[in-house]
C-alpha cells in the first residue's frame, strides 16, 4: 500500500534511484533517512502532549514520554527487521498479506485507512483552532476556509512536501528550539511539583499518536542507499531525536502555563510569553499540520486509486468527504480525537504489527536478520500488554 511500481524491480536494481509513493526518487543516505523518519513524526502531535501532560505532571510526564518512544522505538526496529525480511517495497497492508493472509490483510486495510482518516481530522481541528487564535473569529470555519484550500492541492495531487521534506525538517526545527528559547525564561518551577497519578494513563493515546510513524519506517527502507548497514541506525536515531525533542517541548510548555496549558500548546503558550511566541508558535503549529494534511491526503487518495482501482474523482471524494462530515456532525475537541485515533486505531495497528512478526518468526523469516536484535519475545511481551491496556482504557473512556 502506498507503493506503485510502474516499472519491473529488475530494472531499477541497479539504479541510484527508488520509488516512493509512485515517484521515482534519489536514494538517500543516513542523514536523509533520519531526517525523513523524524520528519514523518512531528506534526499535531507534539502539539497536544503538553495539555496531556499537564493532567498528571512534568517529572511523570517525562517518564511517559521516555518509556513510550523506547517502546515504540522497539516496535520500529521489529518493523525493520520485517522489511528485511521481506526484501520488498511493502507497506504494512503488504506486510499483513504477507504474514496473516487476506483476513489480516483487510483488517490492517481497515485500521490503517481509519488511522489516516483521522488523522485528517485531527489537522483540519487543529489548523481552525490555531488561525482563529491570530486572526480572531471562528475556528469552525476557519478549518472550513483551510479544509477548502487544502482540498485543492490534494486533489491535484501535490508531491512537492515529501521531496522537500528535509528542508521542512530543518525549518520546524529552527521553529520549535525558537520557541523553546523565547519561554525558557518564563518557566515557574513549581509547575514540576504538581503529580496527580490518578490520571495517569490520560496521555496514552496523545503520545501514542505523536510517536506513530511506523507507515515511515518502510518507505524508508525503500529509499535508503546503503540498507544493511545504515538502516538499524536511521531508526534509532530519529527515534532519540524525537524522544528528546518531545521532553524539551513538554518541559518548557507546561513549566511556562501549567495547569493552565492549551490542547494545542502553542496558543497558550503565547499568551503567557508574548506576542512574538504566539505568532510563531502558532505559524509553526498551522505549517506543521497543513504540510501532514497535505502528505496524508494524498497518499490516502492515491491509495484508493491504486490499491483498490478506484477512480480518482471518487477517491478524492472518499479522501476528502469522509473526514469532513465527520467534522461537521460535532468531532471538533482536538484532544478528543488525537485520544481516539492514538488509543484505539494506532493501538490497534500495533498489536497486528506485533501478531506479524511473530508469524514471521514461526516461518523462520527472521533468523538471519541483521538487525541481530536480542530479548524480542520479552519486547513484545511488554508491547502486546501495553497496547492492550491501552486500547481497553481507550475504548472504555469513550463511552
Amino acid at each position: 500500500m502506498f507503493f506503485r511500481l510502474p516499472v519491473r524491480s529488475t530494472q531499477l536494481k541497479n539504479a541510484p534511484i527508488a520509488v516512493h509513493h509512485g515517484v521515482f526518487h534519489k536514494q538517500i543516505t543516513l542523514t536523509g533517512a533520519v531526517a525523513f523518519i523524524v520528519a514523518g513524526s512531528i506534526g499535531a502531535g507534539i502539539l497536544g502532549i503538553p495539555y496531556a501532560i499537564s493532567k498528571v505532571g512534568i517529572i511523570p510526564g517525562i517518564f511517559y514520554i521516555l518509556t513510550l518512544g523506547l517502546l515504540m522505538m522497539g516496535l520500529n526496529l521489529l518493523i525493520g527487521e520485517l522489511s528485511i525480511a521481506t526484501g520488498k517495497p511493502l507497506q504494512l497492508v503488504g506486510f499483513a498479506r504477507e504474514y496473516l493472509g487476506v483476513v489480516g490483510e483487510w483488517c490492517m486495510s481497515a485500521i490503517v485507512y481509519a488511522t489516516l482518516c483521522g488523522g485528517l481530522i485531527i489537522y483540519i481541528i487543529g489548523e481552525g483552532i490555531s488561525l482563529a487564535a491570530i486572526f480572531g473569529g471562528s475556528s469552525f470555519w476557519w478549518s472550513i476556509s483551510f479544509f477548502v484550500c487544502g482540498s485543492f492541492f490534494v486533489i491535484r495531487g501535490l508531491r512537492m512536501i515529501k521531496q522537500i521534506e528535509f528542508f521542512l525538517l530543518i525549518g520546524l526545527l529552527v521553529v520549535i528550539l525558537s520557541i523553546v528559547g523565547l519561554s525558557a525564561n518564563h518557566i515557574s518551577f513549581d509547575s514540576f511539583v504538581h503529580v496527580n497519578v490518578s490520571d495517569l494513563l490520560l496521555p496514552y493515546g496523545v503520545i501514542l499518536f505523536a510517536f506513530h510513524k511506523t507507515t515511515t519506517i518502510p518507505e524508508a527502507y525503500s529509499l535508503l542507499k546503503d540498507k544493511n548497514r545504515m538502516f538499524k541506525k536511521a531508526i534509532i536515531f530519529s527515534d532519540l531525536i524525537v524522544i528528546s525533542l518531545y521532553i524539551l517541548f513538554m518541559i518548557v510548555v507546561v513549566g511556562v502555563t501549567g495547569r493552565e496549558t492549551t490542547e494545542i500548546a502553542t496558543i497558550g503558550l503565547g499568551k503567557q510569553v508574548g506576542h512574538v511566541v504566539l505568532i510563531l508558535g502558532n505559524i509553526f503549529a498551522i505549517f506543521a499540520m497543513a504540510t501532514s494534511f497535505l502528505v496524508v491526503g494524498v497518499s490516502l487518495k492515491d491509495s484508493l486509486c491504486w490499491d483498490f482501482k478506484i477512480k480518482p474523482a471518487a477517491a478524492a471524494l472518499y479522501t476528502l468527504g469522509i473526514p469532513l462530515l465527520i467534522f461537521v456532525l460535532g468531532l471538533r475537541q482536538f484532544i478528543s480525537a488525537l485520544d481516539i485515533v492514538g488509543g484505539v486505531f494506532i493501538s490497534l495497528e500495533l498489536l497486528l504489527i506485533l501478531l506479524m512478526y511473530w508469524r514471521a518468526k514461526q516461518m523462520k523469516h527472521l533468523e538471519h536478520g541483521t538487525f541481530k536484535l536480542h530479548h524480542t519475545v520479552f519486547l513484545g511481551v511488554i508491547l502486546f500488554i501495553t497496547f492492550s491496556i491501552g486500547v481497553v482504557y481507550s475504548v472504555v473512556k469513550m463511552f
